[in-house]
């Protein structure tokens, strides 16, 4: 082996520094954040093959090539114009009291990226699978023109086939039926589960499936989004997938604790124009604008709703700048739940001088996770939020994935977004944001709930542990950007 080595190394090393050189070029050209910039780099330093395999498969950024172009997307669906007219966009001084008006510049913010303040909803807040799904499948059984839904990820296993089977059920009555599924998230479905779906008369799509030669470049940027529009009229979004993890029946040992939500109103409408813009970039088929996608109905509530979507394609990075303005917003309190906190510079920034300006500042994460190095990266950050005064809790009780942000008394963001630059900057996601008092009054009493069953960390004890646990958080906080 050895001798075979030195008969080739004279011919690949130089292939090899080559393509180290044209790898940095390529880095350093991208003008990336430079904390993501320094972690590929010293991913090449410390792995120096594998750091290549790894940036060529996972780092590339396509940001810039457009893939997604919002602009484009919009206009070969329907014209932006198009949605503008089929929604009630109100005023900010006409819907919002003084009280809120401290949101002002969130509204703004969102509505220039095509998010219109909406009233007419009416919202309801959904605790996990187990109320999620019934409330789901009702909906599901009165539809009479279409149903569309887009998942991050769906399995199959119990619930995901009794999703199946209503959808074909419904299929076969003549409704219409669209599902997108992510090609990495729902990798797991089986060929034969696919045709069952499509021969009982489902519209089925993959969303960038990873195959090769394509797989470099899509890997990185997945629709982790959670949408279902029914009949134009009803709406659901939120963390919870399609699978029997979330609904807590006794067939996985870890409980699942997450957040939906279920809209009636206007607020819907946006959902249908993320769902469509996103079919026909699968698709690259022309779905013409049907009245019975935008219908006209009887207000049935009065919750203020704007919703937000934000993507690789997105010109702003839309739920990451919305989160950094809904903190900097607070007088008196900031709550947030999140599976996986890896926060960008700008959020940690303004969730530690939101504590040291005396606001109280509250998160929960997990106090297991799915992922060892996701977990130590979160961990990295507690010193620095203690310090600054924040209360950090660890989720005792299960795995908690809900993502869920309070401010105050009077504003709540709940949707697929993570606290993670993953979330902020590669992933396709979506959020709902609720402008009432009501909502989060309903919102902070389970945020109350959870806090019982998790532990509150203290700064001394956090401070004595061993040396091996804080070396391995500050070692995966070196790839935080990359996770």
């Amino acid at each position: 082996m050895l001798e075979l080595w030195q008969t080739i190394s004279p011919f690949v090393l130089p292939l090899y520094y080559v393509a180290i050189f044209f790898v940095v070029i390529g880095i350093l050209l991208e003008n990336r954040n430079p904390l993501k910039t320094h972690s590929y780099l010293l991913l090449l330093l410390l792995l120096p093959i594998l750091g290549i395999i790894i940036y060529l498969f996972f780092g590339q950024n396509i940001r810039k090539r457009k893939i997604f172009a919002k602009k484009l997307l919009i206009n070969q669906a329907f014209g932006e114009q198009y949605f503008q007219d089929r929604v009630n966009e109100v005023e900010i001084n006409e819907v919002l009291p003084p009280s809120l008006n401290q949101y002002e510049r969130v509204v703004r913010f969102l509505r220039k990226d095509l998010s219109p303040l909406t009233k007419n909803n009416e919202v309801t807040i959904l605790k996990n699978g187990e109320e999620k799904f019934p409330e789901v499948f009702k909906a599901i059984e009165q539809a009479r023109h279409h149903i569309h839904l887009e998942y991050y990820i769906y399995e199959e296993d119990d619930i995901g086939h009794q999703m199946a089977d209503l959808l074909i059920k419904k299929a076969k009555q003549g409704v219409s039926v669209r599902l997108i599924v992510d090609g990495v998230g729902s990798l797991s479905l089986s060929k034969s589960f696919f045709n069952k779906l499509k021969s009982g008369g489902v519209q089925l799509v993959e969303f960038m499936p990873v195959l090769f030669p394509s797989f470099t470049s899509k890997i990185n940027y997945r629709n982790h989004r959670k949408i279902i529009v029914v009949d134009g009229m009803v709406g659901f979004t939120g963390g919870i997938n399609i699978s029997d993890r979330y609904i807590n029946n006794g067939k996985h040992s870890t409980f699942w604790r997450d957040t939906h939500v279920k809209i009636e109103g206007e607020a819907v409408k946006t959902l249908q124009f993320l769902f469509i813009l996103n079919w026909q970039f699968v698709t690259q088929e022309e779905i013409l604008p049907e009245s019975n996608f935008f219908p006209e109905f009887t207000p049935k509530g009065s919750h203020w709703v704007q919703i937000n979507a934000s993507g690789p394609h997105w010109e702003l990075a839309s739920i990451m700048d919305s989160f950094f303005l809904a903190i900097n917003s607070a007088n008196q309190n900031v709550r947030i739940a999140t599976p996986y906190f890896i926060p960008t510079e700008s959020i940690l920034d303004a969730i530690t001088t939101a504590a040291q300006s005396d606001i109280k500042v509250e998160l929960i994460i997990p106090k297991d996770s799915d992922s060892w190095i996701v977990k130590s990266a979160s961990r990295s950050y507690v010193r620095q939020l203690l310090d600054a005064g924040v209360n950090v809790y660890f989720y005792d009780k299960g795995f908690m994935h809900a993502k869920v942000i309070i401010i105050d008394d009077n504003f709540a963001s709940v949707g697929s977004a993570n606290m993670d630059y993953r979330s902020f900057d590669l992933n396709h996601e979506v959020n709902a944001y609720f402008y009432d008092k009501t909502i989060v009054a309903e919102l902070i009493q389970e945020f109350e709930i959870d806090k019982t069953d998790s532990d509150l960390v203290e700064l001394e004890r956090w401070q004595k542990r061993k040396l091996w646990p804080k070396l391995k958080e500050s070692v995966c906080r070196l790839l935080a950007p990359l996770l």
